[in-house]
């Protein structure tokens, strides 16, 4: 019986690298993520992907970076039908300027927020205090809606 490879290890991710690129060699494969062939020999000699390839893979294609670490999850993070022409509402706790950050940080920090879970209660409560506010708005005197 052939025994099933660790999904997290590096040949599994190295592997979900190239199928979400498309590619089949290192030079192509350098070439969709923009960097030089030894990059990619570097890469595979170190055992370890890089995090700005997982993110030029979600800038190009919108590949999930789960996906690319440990094979779990969908493989791309598309929006539904459903959120289809939805504003989309971010809200920032802290803010640090972008030098002042490594992408390996940001990476950290984006797969953190989108496996958070949401806090529905507040949401609900930030949602109905601009409700009122609208209301309050459309009842001022002279304010024609």
């Amino acid at each position: 019986m052939q025994q099933q490879s660790d999904p997290s290890s590096f040949e599994s991710q190295y592997q979900r690298v190239f199928e979400a690129a498309e590619c089949r060699t290192q030079v192509e494969l350098a070439d969709f993520l923009e960097v030089r062939q030894s990059s990619i020999s570097d890469a595979s000699r170190r055992q370890s992907i890089p995090a700005e390839w997982r993110m030029k893979l979600f800038a190009k294609k919108r590949v999930n970076p789960e996906w690319v670490i440990c094979g779990q999850g969908s493989k791309y993070l598309v929006p539904t039908d459903a959120e289809q022409g939805k504003p989309h509402v971010v809200q920032v706790t802290e803010i640090r300027p972008p030098r002042e950050c490594s992408v390996q940080e940001l990476f950290t920090e984006m797969v953190r927020r989108v496996l958070q879970e949401p806090d529905l209660a507040a949401i609900q409560q930030e949602v109905a205090a601009t409700w009122v506010t609208m209301e309050k708005s459309k009842a001022t005197p002279g304010n024609k809606a």
